[in-house]
């Protein structure tokens, strides 16, 4: 579906959303990320956007390290690894033989809004980066990471990872948008499956680019689950949505102008939306 490469003038192009939220954990019986996260329209057009395409993932993420390693990058990038191909062998064409071919890796949305619940917190938190490390917490399977290094023995990663959004521009925007909210930023998603998820995300986009784009965003949302509260965390993440995209925009717009009004490297990648 693609990467986020639109223009301002890019009115008649959509943008594909993937949206997550987290299942009960502890004595939280009911995550409002995934009530929130189900209310959202599958189609959103906002005034001066292109259309937003939101996919929610039809199931709460299981509050389990184990289950977000295995779910998250076959969510994010369809096609990881080798693709067989069966060609003419050489010189011999009554026979075929199989090779294999990299295939191009596309992610399969434009922008990732992972959502979690904050306990205790009377305010919205947009998160602008996440740890490879330290999460010594129990997941709802009463297990732990400590010590785990999988991520730097496998990968190299950097012990932490920003979004690729300008955060304080989005934030910015997204208050203005908002004025009967608190929303506020944070440096700190929590050490917990919030983080990990957000990790996560953006670590199968550092894989295959570490100087790319990270088009992956965390919110971290109130514990309340009452309809006024799913109601108002809709508002609050469709609003966070279209300032993703409208931020983005801006930026693009800002690059071309001074290159001239000549194209420019897609931030996103090459191959456009879809």
């Amino acid at each position: 579906m693609g990467s986020l490469a639109i223009e301002a003038d890019d009115g008649e192009k959509e943008i594909n959303v993937l949206v997550t939220g987290f299942g009960p954990f502890g004595e939280n019986k009911t995550n409002p990320s995934f009530l929130i996260a189900s209310t959202l329209p599958s189609t959103y057009k906002p005034p001066k956007l292109p259309t937003i395409n939101i996919h929610t993932h039809p199931t709460p993420i299981t509050v389990a390290y184990s289950h977000v390693r295995e779910v998250i990058p076959k969510l994010l990038f369809s096609n990881d690894g080798l693709s067989p191909d069966v060609v003419p062998a050489p010189n011999e064409p009554d026979y075929l033989h199989v090779v294999t071919k990299p295939l191009k890796e596309t992610p399969n949305y434009d922008i990732v809004l992972n959502i979690g619940m904050a306990p205790g917190r009377k305010f919205y938190t947009l998160e602008t980066c996440a740890h490879r490390d330290g999460y010594d917490k129990p997941d709802v399977e009463g297990k732990t990471l400590q010590g785990d290094t999988y991520w730097k023995d496998e990968y190299g990663s950097p012990e932490i990872l920003h979004t690729g959004f300008d955060t304080e521009d989005v934030w910015r925007r997204w208050k203005s948008g908002l004025m009967s909210e608190d929303v506020r930023p944070s440096n700190n998603a929590g050490h917990y499956l919030c983080d990990f998820i957000y990790y996560t995300s953006m670590l199968e986009y550092w894989r295959r680019d570490a100087n790319g784009i990270r088009p992956c965003v965390f919110l971290h949302v109130p514990g309340g689950w009452q309809e006024e509260d799913v109601i108002r965390g809709r508002e609050v993440a469709l609003r966070l949505i279209a300032t993703c995209v409208g931020s983005q925009m801006s930026s693009r717009s800002e690059k071309k102008e001074a290159n001239g009004g000549d194209s420019i490297a897609d931030d996103f990648g090459d191959e456009g939306l879809s």
